[in-house]
């Protein structure tokens, strides 16, 4: 395997997870929702704490949907969080993206957020999605794009943030302008009939803000912080500025913060 676990799962600690557990089907993936109909087998690649993946089902059932992850820890948080939602026809498995646990043509669909840019090899990763959708199948991905995100303001501490966790991105494999060549990908992929467009998650209430301005000091303690300081980028002071410039954020007049993605929809050809 080119990708090792840790450049996998960089970030998961407790303040990624608690993003990612506030995205729904209905809000995160609402371009994809259409293609949905009752009956369907769903795949969600790169799934975190399901709650994406629990939305489909409740929209296929009684089809039945699949989540995978990578992280054994999430694949457990995705499970009880379905087991609280009493959805039945969702189950979720430890998987590697480039190398699916499942035959080929096994499908109808299959979404994937936040994984393209996480990779590698991401045109080894689609061509996997590729291979376990049925012929005429559609994929759905949803990829973060940090070259256009916005925030204000942005002082000299946010400043340095961003710059560490770009590098330290890059440095893991990672792609943080990955968003704006997903289309590319999927057409090296074998996919046929892309269509991409931007959206924006915007945050301008006090309370969003606070939400992911913690996250974003929380990501500091989980082990970011550690990683900018044994790597030279950063200095002890230098981290408890940016985890104190995060928190007076949202306390700023005027402060906004709005993360670009990147929406794409793409098929599978109909020949078999």
């Amino acid at each position: 395997m080119s990708q090792t676990r840790e450049q996998y799962t960089m970030g998961y600690g407790p303040a990624a997870t608690a993003i990612m557990a506030v995205r729904t089907a209905q809000g995160h993936a609402a371009f994809f929702l259409p293609q949905l109909k009752p009956g369907m087998s769903v795949l969600d690649c790169g799934c975190g704490p399901g709650t994406i993946t629990i939305g489909f089902a409740e929209l296929v059932a009684p089809g039945q949907v699949v989540g995978t992850e990578i992280e054994d820890s999430h694949v457990a948080l995705a499970r009880a969080n379905a087991a609280k939602r009493n959805v039945s026809n969702v189950r979720f498995e430890p998987a590697d993206i480039y190398a699916l646990p499942f035959d080929s043509a096994s499908f109808d669909a299959v979404f994937i957020s936040a994984v393209v840019g996480n990779l590698r090899e991401p045109v080894r990763g689609l061509r996997e999605a590729y291979r376990v959708l049925k012929p005429g199948g559609v994929i759905g991905i949803k990829e973060f794009d940090h070259g256009g995100d916005l925030l204000y303001p942005l002082d000299a501490a946010l400043k340095q943030y961003n710059a560490c966790y770009c590098r330290l991105r890059s440095e893991n494999g990672h792609d943080p302008e990955s968003g704006r060549k997903v289309g590319a990908f999927l057409l090296d992929a074998g996919f046929r009939n892309v269509k991409m467009s931007a959206c924006y998650e915007s945050m301008a209430d006090p309370n969003a803000l606070r939400g992911i301005a913690g996250a974003f000091a929380g990501l500091l303690s989980d082990g970011w912080g550690d990683a900018f300081k044994d790597r030279g980028w950063a200095t002890n002071e230098d981290i408890r500025e940016m985890s104190d410039a995060w928190l007076r954020f949202p306390e700023t007049p005027g402060a906004f913060y709005a993360g670009a993605w990147v929406e794409v929809m793409a098929q599978k050809d109909g020949a078999s």
